[in-house]
């Protein structure tokens, strides 16, 4: 998938421009012998940066519970129904994750997906959610 420009709800071209697309995901359940509770996803994404000459790839890793990967699964389901619109072609998904490494307390990362992508995205999150 190519980057594209985003303009939505009349925001500047400038700030909206987004290119980062999501190019694959891992993912491993910690403490699988634990209760449900316990246990872990931790999702790998990769991501190509082709705002970096040359274009590079970029690596986000997060932890998600059952809990947590409820709410992302039902944001992501609704981002895949207007999707289905012809006039809408990528989506841009903002993750808001939480980072002890920064001083905010907070990570931000903003990638392109298709509804194809998407739709793989959601299948394998429904995976994982049975695994937790």
């Amino acid at each position: 998938m190519a980057p594209v420009s985003i303009h939505p709800d009349g925001g500047s071209l400038d700030s909206m421009l987004v290119v980062t697309c999501f190019k694959s995901m891992t993912w491993i359940i910690e403490n699988k012998n634990s209760t449900s509770a316990g246990k872990v996803a931790v999702i790998n994404l990769k991501l190509q940066d082709y705002g970096k000459n040359p274009a590079g790839e970029k690596e986000v890793q997060f932890r998600l519970t059952r809990v947590t990967l409820e709410p992302m699964l039902k944001s992501m389901a609704y981002i895949s129904q207007q999707l289905s619109a012809p006039a809408n072609r990528v989506a841009v998904i903002n993750l808001k994750l939480q980072d002890t490494k920064t001083t905010s307390g907070e990570m931000e990362v903003k990638f392109q997906v298709s509804r194809d992508t998407l739709g793989s995205m959601l299948r394998s999150m429904a995976y994982i959610r049975e695994q937790l």
